[in-house]
């Protein structure tokens, strides 16, 4: 009898241990697996109506959503009703995206104000609605976080503060200047907390971020081509601050030829900017200008070019183009704004241009020795030197969907363990 009361004890210690070291177990891969809510809520996710409005982040995010899923999280993301993904998708109400609403109708009020109106309601009430069936959610299911995608989010600082789900944004944009409602903001909402696309975005407020994630791209869908071709390239939007007018002047200094590839719309050919600097030089030959591409398309005109241009007038916080451009084996010439110089490698993937501007900070180490037009002019003739195989290369170190899952995890974590 003693003998069984022993063996029971010693069963029973056995089996306590076995829970406590499960117990045990489950605790960490809870702090590994996270249950984690993504916002972009905006009716530019909608591709059936949307499909022609510009929405930065919204390829960005599927990738997110996707490599969050694979790792293992339990992601759970308010957005568009027609997403296929495994992550659990919360939508908006689809009469604001399907339905024209108007708003009541004012006195002296144009019909194209009446327009531009109804669709800014349209945007913030679907908006609304979506962050109000996020942060309930999030509040009844005890998210670990809440990510809003969705640069400053606007309306999502609203209900983080009243909800205390923890919150985090990434900016697309450019810091605010301090005559914007973006920067009231940011002085309204001082704890909250930001991840910038590049430490160049954080200049002067690095306070206000949690962490920096580079963008990533599938490389497997910019394929690598070895040869490349002999036309220049230069993407984007057809506006001043992107300088496809410098790419203009730069070819035609060396005579070369140049593909713009933008969006061309009744009001981009309407602009005096397209008018005056762009519309005259296109020749079909030396100039072609392209409507910007399906992806397929966009990979192909990636992969023929000599070179990317890039001489940008702004401080982009990050420049999408240029990666993709890298990793098709195309090399980038672009100006020392903004992302420029933690994106490209001088002399590896590309050269890089000191505008041409007063007070403008010297750049020493840099190749091209010759500021704004004359440098891109030098940078053209000397592309020859760079190795298409190290800009692929650059791109799958640095700049994958992976690496910036990983580094999204990071910040989460972070969050988390605060």
């Amino acid at each position: 009898m003693n003998a069984f009361l022993l063996a029971l004890s010693e069963a029973e210690g056995t089996a306590r241990e076995s829970i406590r070291q499960l117990t045990d177990d489950l605790s960490a891969l809870s702090k590994y697996f996270m249950k984690i809510g993504i916002l972009t809520p905006s009716i530019y996710m909608y591709n059936r109506r949307y499909q022609e409005r510009i929405f930065a982040p919204g390829e960005l995010v599927r990738h997110l959503v996707q490599g969050l899923v694979a790792k293992g999280h339990e992601v759970t993301w308010f957005t568009a009703p027609e997403e296929t993904t495994k992550a659990r998708v919360v939508k908006g109400d689809s009469k604001l995206l399907d339905q024209d609403l108007k708003i009541r109708v004012f006195q002296d009020i144009a019909s194209e104000l009446k327009e531009k109106m109804s669709l800014y309601g349209t945007k913030m009430y679907y908006e609304m609605d979506l962050l109000t069936r996020a942060y309930q959610l999030a509040e009844q299911e005890h998210f670990e976080l809440m990510h809003v995608f969705h640069s400053f989010g606007y309306l999502a600082h609203f209900f983080a503060e009243m909800t205390k789900v923890p919150t985090i944004f990434t900016l697309h944009d450019p810091l605010p200047s301090g005559d914007m409602l973006e920067n009231w903001l940011m002085e309204r909402f001082p704890e909250a907390r930001y991840v910038s696309l590049s430490l160049s975005q954080q200049r002067g407020q690095e306070a206000h971020f949690i962490g920096n994630v580079y963008n990533g791209i599938n490389a497997e869908e910019f394929a690598f081509d070895p040869r490349g071709g002999e036309r220049f390239i230069a993407v984007g939007r057809m506006l001043p601050v992107k300088g496809f007018d410098q790419a203009i002047a730069a070819v035609k200094k060396t005579g070369c030829q140049l593909t713009l590839a933008s969006w061309i719309t009744e009001n981009v050919e309407k602009s005096d900017y397209y008018r005056r600097f762009i519309a005259p030089d296109i020749d079909g030959t030396n100039l072609k200008v392209e409507s910007l591409l399906q992806e397929k398309e966009r990979v192909a005109l990636y992969q023929k070019a000599r070179a990317l241009l890039f001489p940008i007038s702004w401080e982009e916080p990050f420049g999408l183009v240029m990666v993709e451009a890298m990793a098709t084996g195309t090399p980038v010439i672009a100006y020392n704004r903004g992302s420029v110089a933690e994106i490209v490698r001088d002399g590896v993937t590309g050269f890089i241009v000191n505008p041409d501007l007063p007070n403008f900070p010297d750049s020493p180490d840099l190749l091209i020795k010759k500021r704004g037009l004359e440098g891109l002019v030098e940078a053209i003739k000397r592309i020859g030197e760079i190795d298409r195989a190290a800009c692929r290369k650059h791109v799958e170190q640095n700049f994958t969907v992976e690496k910036m899952v990983e580094g999204y995890e990071k910040v989460y974590r972070k969050i988390v363990s605060s």
